[in-house]
This record gives structure tokens, C-alpha cells and sequence, in this order.
């Protein structure tokens, strides 16, 4: 039979994934370059056209070296045009590049962990998870030295033994950072990998 008490301990399934979105929008990295570089590029077109735009209306044009010889050639050019259709072309490329820049998301220093509500965020350094799982992976017996990298979805962990024969470590020390990494509840679900290396002499 259930009981109030249990029912109030119960987690919310829809807190839950609430929490989840607010996680990933907090810890999505920023594309801050490329929006500062584009913004300054446009600034500098769209500022002496506007210039120019405006003075034209104001009946006293400019009429600078580049913005007159601008419209002289863009007065003469035609669609047909071999430049034209070029300058569209790297147009069109450029504006395709800056959409996939801005959709897709880089690597943030920070890894979102899950809380369960939506009122707590907690985050890890991308430096405090490496050494945090090399820490795990250090745990292991036989392994001397763990070295962690940590990509977008994966998880590559290469330790170094000096054990002759160890055919099992690398499986041990993967089960040991997937364990540590269950522990923390990151967002992203991360694939492991273990290489081992043995010390020579």
C-alpha cells in the first residue's frame, strides 16, 4: 500500500526532465568569436553605407573613394555576370558557415550534471571532470599513471602499467570511469574508452 509519505518522496518524472532541459540550456557553449567578428565585419560595411545613404537624402552625398566607387560598379553589373554570380556564391557560403556555427554547439568548459529540479544547477570543469576520472581510473590496480580526455560525447582514458601481462585492465579501468561518471550524472551520456600502455625497461 502506498503512502502519502512515499508518494511525496517519490521524484517527479516531468521536474525531472524540466531540470534536464535547464541543465543543457545553462551549460550550452557560447559561439562569442564568431559573433564578434561578424558583428564587426557588419559594422564596418553597414556603418559608411548608412553614411552615405543618409547624406544621399540629405541632398549632400559623400561620395568617399569607396562607397562611390562601389555604386559605380554595382550601377554597371549584371546578374550574368562571371563576378557576380561568384560573389553570391562565396555570399551564400559564408552565410552557410555562420548557420552551422550558430546551430551547432562547441565545447564547453563546463559539463551540467543532473539534480533533479529545475531550482539547482550544478555544473563540473571540464579540468575537475578530467581529474576526477583520472582519479578513478588511477584506483585501478596495476595502473601507474591515467591520463583523461574528455571530447563532446566521448571519454578516452589512456593509463600506463608495469605489469607484464594484463589483459583485463583496460576493461577494469573503462567499468572504474563509468562508474565515477554514473556517480556524477553528467547531461550528456559519454562513451569510454581505455587504452593501456606498459612502462618500458
Amino acid at each position: 500500500m502506498t503512502t502519502v509519505e512515499d508518494a511525496l518522496r517519490r521524484p517527479d518524472p516531468a521536474a525531472g526532465r524540466r531540470a534536464n532541459r535547464v541543465a543543457v540550456r545553462t551549460f550550452r557553449p557560447r559561439r562569442s568569436w564568431p559573433v564578434v567578428i561578424v558583428g564587426a565585419l557588419v559594422l564596418g560595411v553597414a556603418a559608411p553605407a548608412a553614411a552615405e545613404v543618409a547624406s544621399a537624402l540629405a541632398g549632400a552625398p559623400l561620395r568617399t573613394a569607396v562607397t562611390s566607387a562601389a555604386g559605380e560598379y554595382a550601377a554597371g553589373a549584371r546578374w550574368s555576370d562571371p563576378v557576380v554570380r561568384a560573389a553570391s556564391a562565396v555570399a551564400a557560403l559564408i552565410g552557410l558557415v555562420l548557420i552551422a556555427a550558430a546551430l551547432v554547439p562547441g565545447c564547453g568548459r563546463s559539463t551540467g550534471a543532473l539534480t533533479g529540479t529545475p531550482e539547482l544547477v550544478v555544473g563540473l570543469s571540464r579540468r575537475g571532470l578530467k581529474r576526477t576520472l583520472a582519479g578513478a581510473a588511477h584506483d585501478v590496480g596495476g595502473v601507474c599513471g591515467a591520463r583523461v580526455s574528455v571530447g563532446r560525447r566521448r571519454v578516452t582514458v589512456r593509463v600506463h602499467t608495469d605489469l607484464r601481462e594484463a589483459p583485463e585492465l583496460g576493461t577494469e579501468v573503462a567499468a572504474a570511469v563509468r562508474g565515477r561518471l554514473a556517480e556524477l550524472e553528467p547531461v550528456r551520456a559519454f562513451t569510454v574508452t581505455a587504452r593501456v600502455r606498459r612502462w618500458a625497461g
